[in-house]
């Protein structure tokens, strides 16, 4: 049977609208879940205003309305761009797999419609995921030994195939930014830097240290695959060399294919013929994010749209890597709090990871205070009275924290942002238990 994937709250649409962009569903059925996420139909709306109004399923109904699906279209011009993994609904009657029936208020939490309140109350994401999958395969005693040990197994294996071209600059022409010794020393050098080992011999520019979208729209992808650098390196190298060598990879039950567009990528290079983003990180960062879109390949590091990273997509990557979502407060419509940033930050450890999202303004050489950005937080925003308290002045200058962002880690905040400022950019986050 064909089909295609059902929609739900939370799921992506591509809106033509000036200023729209991309909008998650807002309004679903009350009673009817798929994946744990409420199912949408014709009629519900998504954040932008856009009402689904037509491709819609004429034979499956969800509480008497049409159900929706990849594909259907809003009054805006808009079209659904994501959807269910596990549930298709085609031109035939067929017993869709649907979830148990929840509280409504749990899953408006999860899809940011409900009205921003001073205390989170508790999220759909976290109950999905409360019994995480299991990794690839169990943590190795010493993953960084691991990890040496792929390398090593990558470079003495002959060349047969690789997966990865530049058009521009294709095998056996000296900018080949794919070329397996590129791939392999840069994925030596960031598995060192990243945990603090010298930097190894190379006849090559090393890379840096963390994951690095440089000026595409992959922080979504980054957050992951920081974690996933952090956490399991030995999986990190592994996912680069499979999807370099195949052109698909498996962590966990997150299975990452990306389309030929994203393995033979446009406009790879700029005009003095430098790389755009680096060939681990186009070939991680990209693979990822392509794999997620059911009509817009990621084609180009120039293409902003189809990189763009939602809330729902990044939880459903850590908890198929088989990490558990433990807290979350994305607000959609408003920023956070002063309550709701402490509590947020109260859950900084080293056995979790806080992402949040941003507008990049808060950050050096940034722009923009809407939510266009992802960061991870390894240590919270700090005061020259110390940390970030309830009753800490709005005025106070932020004086110290630690993030990653844009391949580094450190205190990467504007100069001279204060407590207020911090809180206009902010608009909340996911906290997420390490990936095992």
């Amino acid at each position: 049977m064909s089909g295609k994937p059902a929609a739900r709250v939370t799921d992506p649409t591509s809106c033509p609208l000036p200023g729209h962009g991309t909008n998650p569903i807002a309004s679903g059925s009350s009673d009817v879940f798929f994946d744990g996420l409420a199912a949408a139909r014709k009629s519900d709306k998504c954040t932008c205003g856009a009402a689904i109004v037509g491709a819609v399923s004429q034979t499956v109904f969800i509480n008497g309305l049409n159900a929706a699906v990849v594909g259907s279209t809003g009054d805006h011009g808009s079209v659904v761009v994501g959807g269910s993994g596990t549930v298709i609904i085609g031109d035939s009657v067929v017993n869709a797999a649907v979830g148990a029936v929840s509280a409504m208020a749990a899953t408006a939490v999860a899809a940011g419609v409900a009205a921003a309140t001073a205390t989170a109350e508790p999220s759909a994401l976290a109950a999905a995921s409360a019994a995480p999958l299991a990794a690839s395969s169990p943590a190795p005693a010493d993953p960084i030994q691991a990890t040496v040990k792929i390398l090593a197994a990558f470079y003495e294996r002959p060349v047969e195939k690789r997966v990865f071209n530049d058009p521009a600059h294709p095998m056996d022409t000296p900018q080949d930014p794919f070329e397996k010794n590129k791939v392999y020393y840069q994925l030596k050098s960031r598995v060192a830097l990243a945990h603090g080992h010298p930097q190894p011999k190379s006849p090559m520019p090393a890379p840096p240290t963390f994951p690095n979208q440089l000026t595409t729209s992959l922080c979504g992808p980054a957050t992951f695959f920081y974690a996933l650098l952090m956490d399991r390196p030995d999986l990190y190298t592994q996912a680069i060399i499979d999807l370099w060598e195949t052109g698909e990879t498996t962590i966990g039950t997150l299975h990452i294919k990306p389309s030929h567009g994203a393995c033979n990528p446009k406009d790879f290079s700029d005009k003095n013929e430098n790389d755009r983003i680096w060939a681990i990180d186009w070939i991680s960062l990209a693979s990822l994010r392509d794999s997620e879109n059911m009509f817009l390949d990621y084609d180009s590091p120039l293409d902003q749209l189809a990189g763009i990273t939602l809330p729902g997509t990044i939880a459903d990557w850590f908890t198929k890597a088989g990490a558990s979502v433990v807290f979350e407060n994305v607000q959609y419509t408003s920023h956070l709090n002063q309550q709701q940033l402490v509590e947020l930050f109260g859950h900084i450890d080293p056995q979790h990871h806080v992402a949040t999202l941003i507008g990049a303004g808060m950050l050096e050489n940034g722009e923009g205070s809407v939510k266009n950005h992802w960061i991870t937080w390894e240590q919270g925003p700090a005061t020259a009275e110390g940390e970030v308290t309830p009753t800490t002045a709005p005025g106070a200058a932020i004086t110290g924290s630690t993030l990653f962002t844009w391949g580094q880690v450190g205190h990467l905040l504007a100069k001279n942002l204060t407590l207020q400022g911090l809180l206009k950019h902010l608009y909340g986050g996911l906290v997420f238990s390490k990936i095992p």
